[in-house]
Protein backbone atom coordinates (compact mmCIF):
# COMPACT_ATOMS: atom_id res chain seq x y z
CA UNK A 1 0.00 0.00 0.00
CA UNK A 2 2.64 2.20 0.82
CA UNK A 3 4.96 1.99 -2.32
CA UNK A 4 2.03 2.95 -4.60
CA UNK A 5 0.62 5.37 -2.69
CA UNK A 6 4.11 7.22 -2.91
CA UNK A 7 4.80 6.06 -6.87
CA UNK A 8 0.98 6.70 -7.65
CA UNK A 9 1.17 2.95 -9.51
CA UNK A 10 -0.51 -0.28 -9.22
CA UNK A 11 0.87 -1.85 -12.07
CA UNK A 12 4.33 -0.61 -11.54
CA UNK A 13 3.64 -1.99 -7.61
CA UNK A 14 2.41 -5.12 -8.56
CA UNK A 15 5.87 -5.71 -10.96
CA UNK A 16 8.31 -4.85 -7.90
CA UNK A 17 6.55 -6.55 -5.69
CA UNK A 18 5.32 -9.74 -6.52
CA UNK A 19 8.62 -11.29 -7.84
CA UNK A 20 9.49 -10.86 -4.75
CA UNK A 21 6.43 -12.09 -2.76
CA UNK A 22 5.69 -15.20 -4.42
CA UNK A 23 8.85 -16.89 -3.76
CA UNK A 24 9.02 -15.64 0.01
CA UNK A 25 5.55 -16.73 0.88
CA UNK A 26 6.46 -20.04 -0.72
CA UNK A 27 9.28 -20.58 0.98
CA UNK A 28 8.06 -19.69 4.50
CA UNK A 29 4.75 -21.30 4.80
CA UNK A 30 4.11 -22.93 0.93
CA UNK A 31 1.23 -22.96 -1.76
CA UNK A 32 -1.29 -21.80 0.65
CA UNK A 33 0.39 -18.63 1.96
CA UNK A 34 1.10 -17.77 -1.65
CA UNK A 35 -2.48 -17.05 -2.96
CA UNK A 36 -2.49 -14.58 0.40
CA UNK A 37 0.67 -13.05 -0.79
CA UNK A 38 -0.76 -12.46 -4.08
CA UNK A 39 -4.17 -10.84 -2.49
CA UNK A 40 -2.08 -8.64 -0.71
CA UNK A 41 -0.10 -7.31 -3.44
CA UNK A 42 -2.67 -7.07 -5.93
CA UNK A 43 -5.14 -5.08 -3.13
CA UNK A 44 -2.57 -2.97 -1.57
CA UNK A 45 -1.52 -2.12 -5.05
CA UNK A 46 -4.77 -0.96 -6.15
CA UNK A 47 -5.27 0.84 -2.79
CA UNK A 48 -2.37 3.10 -2.80
CA UNK A 49 -2.94 3.74 -6.60
CA UNK A 50 -6.60 4.81 -5.87
CA UNK A 51 -5.85 7.20 -3.21
CA UNK A 52 -2.96 8.46 -4.14
CA UNK A 53 -3.04 12.03 -5.39
CA UNK A 54 -0.15 11.72 -8.05
CA UNK A 55 -2.01 8.78 -9.79
CA UNK A 56 -2.92 8.96 -13.58
CA UNK A 57 -6.60 7.43 -12.36
CA UNK A 58 -6.83 9.91 -9.40
CA UNK A 59 -6.32 12.87 -11.27
CA UNK A 60 -8.39 11.88 -14.16
CA UNK A 61 -11.22 10.97 -11.78
CA UNK A 62 -11.14 14.19 -10.38
CA UNK A 63 -10.73 16.48 -13.68
CA UNK A 64 -13.40 14.15 -15.72
CA UNK A 65 -15.87 14.69 -12.48
CA UNK A 66 -15.37 18.29 -12.36
CA UNK A 67 -14.38 18.47 -8.88
CA UNK A 68 -11.41 20.03 -6.74
CA UNK A 69 -8.62 17.16 -7.05
CA UNK A 70 -7.57 17.53 -3.31
CA UNK A 71 -11.23 17.03 -1.99
CA UNK A 72 -11.81 14.08 -4.85
CA UNK A 73 -8.91 12.01 -2.58
CA UNK A 74 -10.16 12.98 0.59
CA UNK A 75 -13.62 11.39 -0.24
CA UNK A 76 -12.19 8.29 -1.48
CA UNK A 77 -9.81 8.29 1.60
CA UNK A 78 -12.17 6.72 4.28
CA UNK A 79 -13.70 4.16 2.31
CA UNK A 80 -10.75 3.07 0.97
CA UNK A 81 -9.26 3.03 4.71
CA UNK A 82 -12.36 1.03 5.56
CA UNK A 83 -12.16 -1.64 3.55
CA UNK A 84 -7.92 -1.71 3.52
CA UNK A 85 -7.79 -1.87 7.40
CA UNK A 86 -10.84 -4.70 7.07
CA UNK A 87 -8.72 -6.39 4.68
CA UNK A 88 -5.86 -6.40 6.65
CA UNK A 89 -7.55 -8.10 9.64
CA UNK A 90 -9.10 -10.73 7.60
CA UNK A 91 -5.53 -11.82 6.28
CA UNK A 92 -4.58 -11.62 9.80
CA UNK A 93 -7.91 -13.88 10.67
CA UNK A 94 -6.48 -16.19 8.29
CA UNK A 95 -4.30 -18.44 10.20
CA UNK A 96 -7.28 -18.50 13.00
CA UNK A 97 -10.22 -19.78 10.77
CA UNK A 98 -8.27 -20.77 7.53
CA UNK A 99 -11.40 -20.61 5.30
CA UNK A 100 -11.20 -18.03 2.56
CA UNK A 101 -14.79 -18.09 2.20
CA UNK A 102 -16.03 -17.45 5.53
CA UNK A 103 -13.79 -14.95 5.71
CA UNK A 104 -14.89 -12.98 2.59
CA UNK A 105 -18.51 -13.43 4.07
CA UNK A 106 -17.49 -11.82 7.03
CA UNK A 107 -15.44 -8.91 5.11
CA UNK A 108 -18.91 -8.57 3.18
CA UNK A 109 -20.92 -8.16 6.50
CA UNK A 110 -18.53 -6.21 8.26
CA UNK A 111 -17.65 -3.70 5.22
CA UNK A 112 -21.68 -3.10 4.78
CA UNK A 113 -22.36 -2.63 8.60
CA UNK A 114 -19.01 -0.81 8.85
CA UNK A 115 -19.75 1.97 5.99
CA UNK A 116 -23.69 1.97 7.04
CA UNK A 117 -22.24 3.37 10.68
CA UNK A 118 -20.08 5.79 9.34
CA UNK A 119 -22.56 6.87 6.87
CA UNK A 120 -25.41 7.50 9.58
CA UNK A 121 -22.46 9.16 11.80
CA UNK A 122 -21.20 11.93 9.11
CA UNK A 123 -24.85 12.68 8.42
CA UNK A 124 -25.63 13.23 12.27
CA UNK A 125 -22.49 15.55 12.47
CA UNK A 126 -22.67 17.44 9.26
CA UNK A 127 -26.90 18.07 8.93
CA UNK A 128 -26.91 20.57 6.58
CA UNK A 129 -25.36 18.45 3.89
CA UNK A 130 -28.34 15.40 4.61
CA UNK A 131 -30.71 18.26 3.98
CA UNK A 132 -29.18 19.34 0.62
CA UNK A 133 -28.89 15.97 -0.57
CA UNK A 134 -32.20 15.31 0.26
CA UNK A 135 -33.72 18.34 -1.49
Amino acid sequence: MFISFATGTSWGTMAILTPIAIPLAYTIGGEPLVHLAIGAVFSGSIFGDHVSPISDTTIMASIFAGSDHIAHVKTQLPYALVTAILTSLLYLSYTVIGNAYILLAIGIVAQFFILRYLGRWYHRKHPELAEKRSA
